[in-house]
């Protein structure tokens, strides 16, 4: 059996002191948690990296060459909306030292937050981002850095307006459930959205593709035995008038008369 390619997941998680306090440890059991009970588990691996400074994201794609960059924190729109939504979001309403642009807040040394525009983030994909297939970027009003990083990044996923921290939380755990349980990207996304369903949240973060790209042929898990454990099925050759369903996680459901006949 080939030795598959283990996926690193870098999680980047940032809670300056100006914004509401979120549950990023929360969101990183969550996601953990998931990646240990799915088939796939041996592929994935979560790096967590806290209290993250902006030249942590040039160290971390330089270091861990990671598949998915996963930002938690808080995020940022140049026109500040008034007060009104939920207590516990994911934006920072006050300026950022004066800073007027949208983008993404990591932390300075003093805890305070430091801005990190689109175009920083596209210039730091481009220079050393080429081994990352999916960004998440979990931030209120981060749908701008995601469609910058549409360029570099295969997926992207994020927020158009505020989304709150459990919303981000569910959302997370549905997404990784579906990523290490071998379902394509857009079939994961699905069920991060289904996720917030459930629980009655109406968040809903958006998919931004590349170019060229199709996220319902994006699979990350590669198809074996993970493990020794959980092998997939082999199809059935004589069963050709039910051919076995090409979406990872997709279930064919044949009747008793149905598998009688299978077998003659």
């Amino acid at each position: 059996m080939k030795k598959c390619k283990k996926h690193v997941i870098l999680m980047l998680s940032a809670n300056p002191l100006h914004g509401h306090r979120l549950a990023l440890d929360r969101e990183a059991r969550a996601i953990q948690s998931e990646i240990d009970r799915s088939p796939y588990r041996d592929q994935f691996e979560l790096q967590t990296w806290w209290a993250v400074e902006a030249l942590d994201l040039l160290a971390g794609l330089r270091r861990s060459s990671p598949s998915i960059v996963h930002f938690a924190g808080h995020g940022i729109q140049p026109m500040l909306v008034a007060p009104g939504a939920p207590p516990v979001r994911r934006d920072i309403e006050p300026p950022v030292r004066g800073n007027r642009s949208a983008g993404l807040c990591f932390q300075r040394p003093d805890g305070s937050a430091e801005l990190v525009s689109s175009a920083a983030l596209k210039d730091t994909f481009c220079a050393v981002g080429s081994s990352v297939r999916v960004a998440v970027l979990n931030a209120c009003y981060s749908e701008p850095q995601a469609r910058a990083l549409r360029a570099h990044v295969d997926c992207v996923i994020g927020t158009r307006r505020t989304i709150q921290d459990d919303a981000a939380i569910h959302f997370a755990s549905g997404l990784y459930g579906g990523i290490a349980g071998g379902a394509t990207i857009a079939c994961a996304f699905r069920q991060g959205v289904a996720a917030l369903s459930l629980k009655g949240l109406a968040d809903r973060p958006r998919l931004l593709v590349r170019p060229g790209v199709d996220p319902r042929k994006v699979i990350l898990a590669e198809d074996r035995a993970p493990g020794g454990r959980f092998p997939r099925a082999a199809p059935d050759r004589r069963a050709a008038k039910w051919p076995a369903p090409r979406v990872p996680g997709a279930m064919l459901a044949i009747g008793a008369a149905d598998r009688a006949a299978a077998r003659r």
